[in-house]
């Protein structure tokens, strides 16, 4: 009955009560694995939420699987997303007390297709509609359901045939949870319409998956090549514009999106998607605080608490820069440049300042470093970050950027070649 998963030599099992749960623990006892069950007992239907506590209690001990209970207490007004970041909470603390490699939960085949018929009618991509995947990591845990390929009817079958008894919760046939009404009514209407419609719509939800781990693949490959808060607007508005928003969706959970939230809607990936064609200095809002900017060369997401600033130290002992010998290379002025070792000593490396200015490299007079900037076409979000060579206010390196006043070196004056030691995504040429 359990096929195509290889389980782990020990298994948390989430134990309701119901008959699915139950299933999933009969059938999990003929294999190999350790087991321990986890139940939950949100507190929400009182005595009844009681009676299945007693129920588990009883069938692990029946059973000889250890059993790990937890009891919540339900606010005011309680919702189905309050029990379930309850019950997945109170999930990774038995993990992390039973030791288990991996979480394995009873969402049979009709569950699944009810999950793809919700998130169609929800107005989901691609990644809604392939449902609950057999083998994932969520919330930290790695979760196993080895029963996607069967049906509910199937699990009874199997509760009838052992002479299992099982709870029936009663919330489940409340028609005003939408999954409950296309449990009871939509999906054995479908069924009467075309029968095995619950199988065909599971296996689409399968089919669809396998998609999705091509683009998913796509969208990582490209996040990996491209890492941090900054992406090239070029390497975006070179992709497809459903790659764009997957991209940038990815770019938002693995980058940015705070704990707290799960990601971004419909409303706000279109926002972000917008900067790409939109000014230079544009932004939009983001959950937790964050905006994200249009630069001239980047798409930024940036925090409420703004770039870090780099702290302040002498030139000769900051690891943003290697000190090599001078072979007669004045260099690049971005990456490297070659100047007077004793002007060294008075210099340090540090992020802009309020008074800062430089004396460009070929140019007469003198720049604020703001100027120097917008000139430069550095965006206003990488600003911060830009790493400079300083004697005192005044500018003599910008990492990535350029170099200010630099005579022609010779070998009286003992040069040496300063190299920054990091890449800079806002060089340009």
């Amino acid at each position: 009955m359990i096929k195509g998963l290889q389980l782990p030599p020990r298994l948390l099992v989430g134990l309701s009560g119901g008959a699915d749960s139950v299933a999933l623990l009969l059938l999990l006892k003929e294999t190999d694995a350790e087991l321990t069950a986890v139940h939950v007992n949100h507190g929400l239907r009182g005595e009844r939420s009681d009676g299945d506590e007693a129920f588990v209690r009883a069938l692990c001990e029946e059973k000889r699987v250890p059993l790990l209970v937890y009891r919540a207490e339900p606010p005011e007004n309680p919702g189905e997303g309050w029990a379930r970041q309850v019950r997945y909470g109170f999930f990774r603390q038995a993990m992390a007390a039973c030791g288990a490699d991996a979480l394995a939960l009873a969402h049979h085949r009709d569950d699944q297709a009810e999950t793809l018929l919700l998130h169609l009618l929800r107005g989901s991509g691609l990644s809604g509609l392939t449902g609950m995947a057999a083998d994932t990591l969520m919330e930290g845990m790695r979760v196993l359901r080895p029963l996607l390929t069967v049906s509910r009817a199937e699990l009874r079958a199997i509760l009838m045939e052992k002479g299992q008894t099982w709870r029936e919760d009663d919330s489940n046939a409340d028609p005003r949870y939408l999954r409950n009404a296309l449990r009871a009514d939509i999906l054995p209407r479908l069924e009467q319409l075309a029968p095995g419609a619950a199988q065909r719509i599971a296996s689409a939800a399968s089919l669809l998956a396998e998609d999705e781990a091509v683009l998913a693949a796509l969208t990582d490959a490209f996040l990996k090549a491209h890492p941090g808060c900054a992406l090239p607007i070029d390497a975006l508005q070179a992709q497809q514009k459903g790659m764009q928003r997957r991209i940038l969706r990815a770019w938002w959970a693995g980058a940015a999106c705070p704990r707290e939230e799960r990601g971004l809607s419909a409303e706000q990936t279109e926002a972000l998607c917008g900067l790409l064609e939109a000014p230079a200095a544009q932004r939009c809002n983001l959950p937790g605080g964050w905006y994200g900017q249009r630069g001239w060369t980047h798409l930024h997401l940036i925090s409420p608490e703004g770039a870090k600033p780099i702290p302040e130290m002498p030139a000769a002992d900051s690891p943003l820069l290697r000190l090599e010998h001078w072979t007669g290379d004045p260099g690049d002025g971005k990456t490297c440049q070659a100047m007077p070792r004793a002007w060294l000593a008075d210099c340090t490396v540090r992020s802009r300042r309020r008074g800062d200015f430089i004396r460009p490299f070929g140019s007469e007079g003198r720049q604020s470093l703001q100027d120097y900037f917008v000139n430069r076409r550095v965006d206003a979000a990488f600003r911060d970050s830009v790493p400079l060579l300083c004697r005192g206010s005044e500018v003599l390196l910008c990492g990535g950027v350029g170099a200010g006043a630099m005579n022609r070196q010779n070998e009286a004056d003992d040069p040496v070649l300063v190299r920054w030691e990091q890449d800079f995504p806002w060089r340009r040429g």
